[in-house]
């Protein structure tokens, strides 16, 4: 499993077994875990800390969507978890993964973290669509998982869009905007990793 080492996850569970399940699992790959919370009140307190997270659907007849909403506009990536089939997800909020509780926590990893998922197990991933804006979250991420520095990262970010702008030309053929928007970052922390930290 992929080292979380002091990233901060954000766990919106009403059920507490459920929510357990998760916490251990993700703390024992070295995560700080914010909550379990069980209210949007609740998750409201950790928001502005958290570096990825894990949001019920559902809690207790409330919709978590104002939750995702404020990580979407800090450009934190999550997943849906839910227990029930008939809630409409907000257009806005369907480029997230939205799994079914009986997933598992693996699962919930691999949504989570897309790339590193795939990496482990050897496949390709199809392309998203290329709207970088979407893309935002992952990259954020990626650029975390890279330093492990939350202004360094969004640094690193930084200078991976800008590096695109400059090469788009020699973008290749087929290449999906994720992939390529990866390659460059690795190239980035390769030549000026040391810089990012200062």
């Amino acid at each position: 499993m992929r080292d979380l080492r002091g990233l901060h996850i954000l766990i919106v569970e009403d059920e507490w077994a459920v929510a357990g399940d998760l916490a251990r699992f993700f703390s024992n790959m070295g995560a700080i875990i914010l909550g379990p919370a069980a209210t949007v009140e609740q998750a409201s307190e950790h928001t502005d800390q958290a570096e990825a997270a894990i949001l019920d659907v559902n809690l207790n007849g409330r919709r978590v969507f104002p939750i995702a909403d404020k990580l979407m506009r800090r450009g934190i990536p999550f997943v849906f978890f839910s227990g029930d089939n008939d809630i409409a997800i907000p257009e806005h909020l369907r480029y997230a993964s939205n799994l079914r509780k009986s997933s598992g926590s693996k699962a919930v990893f691999n949504a989570l973290f897309p790339a590193q998922a795939s990496e482990r197990a050897g496949i390709t991933v199809s392309p998203p669509p290329d709207d970088v804006f979407a893309l935002l979250p992952k990259l954020r991420l990626a650029a975390r998982l890279l330093l492990g520095d939350v202004n360094a990262s969004d640094r690193l970010v930084e200078r991976t869009l800008e590096q695109a702008i400059r090469n788009v030309d020699h973008r290749r053929l087929g290449q999906s905007t994720e992939n390529w928007l990866n390659d460059i970052m690795r190239e980035v922390v390769k030549d000026h990793g040391a810089k990012l930290m200062h």
